[in-house]
């Protein structure tokens, strides 16, 4: 039973971005007229506008609540392969920043609480690969320790990039929102394998 669980969450960290950043892509897709250097990620999920759809409001609002909470059932397995606090903090940050990506489904544009979790999801992203990561070199893993700081510092680099390029809110605000949404996702995947090999995990 205890081994079911633990695949159980195991393979959460695998499905979590499939369902929240495969689900956002998806919805690129579908919009009638979304582009890249013209819009944010979250006018796909908003009820109104030129981009939005209730297909991308579905595959946006329902991919972000569903892999978010899928993502928190990841963190039992991440806590079983902790080495130490640093690590067992980054994974507090990590649960955080999980919900944080729920939450902005639960809020869509236009709602007032949209912006504070948006922003809350992309500041905990860096603030969890950063303490997860450090804990990792503190373990003497200097490979996996090293990429993971290194994501968390590729996510706060966009966002240095886009407002040191223009005005926050000018068109194309998907770009550098989609550069941490892959990085996390990344991230977790192959964090997820780890942890089931950590494990001694198999099926």
């Amino acid at each position: 039973m205890t081994d079911t669980v633990e695949r159980a969450s195991v393979w959460a960290g695998v499905a979590a971005p499939v369902l929240s950043f495969v689900g956002v892509l998806l919805a690129t897709v579908v919009s009638p007229s979304f582009a890249w250097t013209g819009n944010a990620l979250s006018e796909l999920g908003g009820p109104t506008g030129p981009v939005a759809t209730d297909l991308t409001r579905l595959l946006f609002n329902g991919g972000l609540i569903s892999g978010g909470v899928v993502a928190l059932g990841f963190g039992y397995a991440l806590f079983l392969a902790a080495r130490n606090l640093v690590e067992l903090a980054g994974i507090g940050l990590f649960g955080l920043t999980s919900l944080s990506m729920a939450l902005i489904g639960v809020f869509p544009l236009p709602q007032d609480a949209h912006f504070f979790v948006a922003v809350s999801f992309y500041v905990l992203l860096s603030l969890a690969l950063w303490v997860y990561g450090a804990g990792n070199l503190l373990a003497g893993d200097r490979t996996r320790g090293g990429v993971t700081v290194f994501l968390g510092l590729l996510n706060v680099g966009a966002w240095a990039v886009w407002v040191a390029t223009g005005e926050f809110s000018r068109p194309g605000l998907a770009l550098p929102e989609v550069v941490g949404a892959a990085a996390l996702a990344g991230w977790t995947v192959a964090t997820a394998l780890w942890v089931r090999r950590r494990l001694g995990l198999s099926g």
